[in-house]
Formats: structure tokens, C-alpha cells, sequence
């Protein structure tokens, strides 16, 4: 299928955002909780010219290990933070949950399994089993700032955690509400992830998920065909947070785990490469992943799960 060139350089820049950057022009002071700054220099060059032809799932750059951990049985935990008080008109909020709640054990998320971390010299490879959505929360006490800055979502994320319990397993995803977006969102980035540190010294990996249909065709909106029971406005949220879920999963720390330093990480493929995929009875919009196993980008993988 045909792929989105714009969307694939907006997601390979929020892919690389920790480490090698993309963005100016929105707060990314570190609060005391974070883990590692994000240094954001907006480089549109260097993934345009490493851009895929559109429809093209070739092979882009081999991801490498760089020692540290991977979610091994991964779960993610859904924070809708303000999405009752400002507003979810695209239904944002039941589409995650439904996608969330299938995406384990289908073949689209059978693409991490190939990847793993070593401890203490034993290899552990990441896992794929039915039922990792964690947990939803509609967090409708904390009031959500007109462009919430990374530091104000790390500390929603910590609140995610207070909410539902420390997982080391766990991707803590902060979605933002309608009209409610970090400054950059849809120019700059789709969405992203990386880490902080909860009580105790606790990496938590966390995903900032604005209102993707706020961005249109920008992240993902009728890129192709939508499935039956959604609209073209609303395929970008399941590539976007797709995406970014794999991302947490191979390289929970950016730049510690699967990471390639030319590339950015498994979502390398995102914006190329779009289908609808069947998870269970419904099909998901979402974009390739990169296998080091075919050294391409693919829509699945059943060689170890």
C-alpha cells in the first residue's frame, strides 16, 4: 500500500527525538524526574533524504543493541488526561481502547519479538500475548495547559503511574485531549516517547499522544482507505500510537535498546507501507515496522512470539 512521505519524515523525527532530535520551538526543560533531556534540532534534510520511495517497504538501517532494557511483556496503560472536560469529538478515546486491547498477539506486534535485551548474559526476548492493555483512565481532575510542554507530561505520566500502579513492563501513554496539543504537534512531530524516573528510580517509559486528528492529513488522516467502522479523519491515532507502542516496547529508554543512530528506532517505517491490518474481527490503519530479521519494513512477523 502507499505510504505517506510527510507523515513517514514527521514520525522518523519523533522517533528520534531523544537522541538525535528534530525540534525547536516548544519547552523541553528536564524536570528532576527525567531520565535523560531531550535535545530537539529539527533536521527535515536528513529524513528527506533518507526517505522511502512512497509505497516502498525496502530495508532502511539495521537497528543495534545498545545493552540496555526492552518491555519483555509489554502493557500499556491509556491516561486520557482532560478528555471529558475538553472534548474527544473524533472518538479518539473507544478507538484506542479497542485497538489497545487487540494489538497483542496479532502479527503487527509479532515484529518485536525478534528483538530482546541481556541480563546477566542470558538473551530474553520480548514476548507477544493477548491482553496488553493494561489499563484506561480518564484523569478529569488535572487540568490540561492550552500546549502542554514535555515536562508537564512526564508529570501526568507519574500521575498514570500513581493511578495504576508501577509496571516495569509498562508504556504509560498521555493523551491529550482535543485542541490541546504540545507546541510543534503536527509540524514538527506526530507523537513520541521516552523516559522519566518514578519514585524509588524507576525508569517509566512514557508516549506524549496529542489529538492526532487535530493534525489531519499531516499524521496519517485518509491516507488510505479506512476500515469499514472508522473514518479517514481517524486513521492517523492508530498508526501514530502504534507506532510509537512498538517503539516503547524495543527501545523503552530511547537510544538504549534497539536503536539505530542514523535511523531512529523500529518505527523507522511508520509512514510507509500504510494498511489496514485484521487484529481479531476488526482491521487497525497502521504503518511497517522495521524487521532486522528481513532488514525491511513489514507488517508482521511470526518468527518467534
Amino acid at each position: 500500500m502507499d505510504g505517506n512521505p510527510r507523515l513517514a519524515g514527521i514520525l522518523g523525527c519523533a522517533a528520534a527525538l531523544v537522541l538525535v532530535g528534530c525540534a525547536a520551538n516548544f519547552s523541553t526543560s528536564p524536570t528532576s524526574a527525567q531520565v535523560r533531556t531531550h535535545v530537539l534540532r529539527y533536521l527535515p534534510t536528513r529524513y528527506a533524504a533518507h526517505a522511502l520511495v512512497r509505497g516502498s517497504t525496502s530495508g532502511v538501517g539495521v537497528l543495534s543493541y545498545y545493552n540496555g532494557h526492552v518491555l519483555l511483556k509489554p502493557k500499556a496503560y491509556l491516561i486520557f488526561w482532560g478528555y471529558k472536560k475538553y472534548g474527544d469529538p473524533d472518538r479518539v478515546a473507544p478507538l484506542l481502547e479497542a485497538y489497545f486491547k487487540v494489538v497483542g498477539g496479532s502479527s503487527h506486534n509479532g515484529v518485536c519479538t525478534q528483538y530482546y535485551d541481556v541480563v546477566d548474559s542470558k538473551t530474553n526476548y520480548i514476548t507477544n500475548f493477548k491482553g496488553q492493555l493494561g489499563g484506561v483512565w480518564f484523569d478529569n481532575d488535572d487540568p490540561v495547559p492550552a500546549e502542554p510542554t514535555d515536562g508537564q507530561v512526564v508529570q501526568e505520566s507519574l500521575h498514570g503511574v500513581s493511578h495504576f500502579g508501577y509496571d516495569a513492563n509498562g508504556s504509560y501513554i498521555v493523551a491529550t485531549p482535543h485542541g490541546r496539543n504540545s507546541q510543534g504537534f503536527g509540524t514538527l512531530f506526530c507523537g513520541y516517547h521516552s523516559a522519566t524516573s518514578g519514585s524509588g528510580g524507576n525508569l517509566v517509559a512514557y508516549t506524549n499522544l496529542p489529538y492526532v486528528p487535530d493534525a489531519g492529513t499531516a499524521c496519517g488522516a485518509g491516507d488510505i482507505v479506512p476500515p469499514k467502522d472508522e473514518s479517514a479523519k481517524d486513521e492517523g491515532v492508530t498508526i501514530v500510537a502504534g507506532g510509537e507502542y512498538g517503539a516503547s516496547i524495543t527501545d523503552p529508554n530511547p537510544g538504549t535498546g534497539w536503536y539505530s543512530f542514523e535511523y531512529g528506532e523500529i518505527t523507522e517505517c511508520t509512514g510507509r507501507g500504510i494498511q489496514n491490518d485484521p487484529f481479531g474481527k476488526k482491521s487497525y490503519t497502521t504503518g511497517a515496522l522495521y524487521s532486522n530479521a528481513t532488514q525491511s519494513c513489514v507488517q508482521g512477523y511470526y518468527g518467534r512470539h
